[in-house]
């Protein structure tokens, strides 16, 4: 039985720094960017995210790829 990969779904995620708490630890929050292409390579993720993350008051810590992807049977 041979499975196979299909609807796949994939998310850019930038993680900021939105502030910081009581005692001076940073606090973070994400900016999603829904319905990327998923034949992009991780470099162009990697642009992307630095790209947006430039248009945006907060500082970037993070640029995060999620694939989703559904399994079936062949």
């Amino acid at each position: 039985m041979a499975a196979k990969k299909t609807k796949a779904a994939t998310k850019l995620i930038l993680k900021v720094q939105t502030g910081t708490d009581k005692k001076g630890a940073p606090t973070y929050g994400q900016r999603m960017v829904q319905h990327m292409n998923p034949a992009l390579s991780d470099e162009d993720f990697l642009a992307i995210g630095k790209g947006i993350g430039g248009l945006q008051s907060h500082t970037v810590h993070d640029v995060m790829r999620q694939d989703a992807a559904a399994l079936t049977e062949e």
